[in-house]
């Protein structure tokens, strides 16, 4: 099947319509109190293969930790909140389209492009003052993997700070949605 795949952050299936199952698993990345490593996100499948690998090999290695929802300054009562301080899902979708898109700052998609889901922009706390990772769209109606989150690696929703983003269009210390797109 032709298509590309996108990651659905946040969420253990793809919407079968539009999209079909490639895998799940567990979203991961670097800790946020730690230089080094890789910066990006990664969708860490549920079902492990591996290599042994020379013991030549042994050099001083980077670190892959589990990401968990830290949901700090939200109101209790909304649905979503069962997922706080818990591990973040993710899974592998293949489009039928043939390209995706996360458009940040939007909840549709523009004219002749599919939508496949809308969220809220996530990345690591700025507070964190470590670890800078990428920003990702997390499903609006996110699950939670495991009961427990170690607090390795976090992920919060992302504000915008007006000056060189216009005032006129984005308000303030407003939390982004998102989209994401195929076409």
């Amino acid at each position: 099947m032709k298509g590309s795949t996108f990651v659905r952050w946040g969420r253990t299936s793809c919407d079968g319509t539009k999209s079909s199952l490639v895998y799940t698993g567990f979203m991961t990345g670097p800790t946020h109190t730690a230089r080094g490593s890789g910066s990006n996100y990664l969708c860490l499948s549920s079902n492990p293969q591996t290599k042994s690998f020379p013991a030549d090999w042994n050099t001083a290695p980077g670190h892959l930790y589990g990401i968990g929802w830290e949901l700090t300054g939200i109101d209790r009562s909304k649905s979503s909140n069962h997922v706080d301080d818990k591990d973040v899902p993710c899974a592998v979708c293949l489009t039928k389209g043939k390209t995706s898109l996360m458009i940040p700052g939007r909840t549709s998609c523009y004219a002749g492009w599919t939508h496949e889901y809308t969220g809220f922009l996530v990345s690591v706390r700025t507070e964190s003052g470590f670890a800078s990772t990428e920003y990702v769209c997390a499903d609006a109606d996110p699950e939670s993997q495991g009961s427990t989150n170690y607090n390795q690696g976090i992920i919060s929703f992302v504000e915008v700070r007006c000056g060189s983003i216009p005032c006129s269009k984005y308000r303030n210390k407003t939390k982004l949605s998102c989209v994401v797109c195929s076409k």
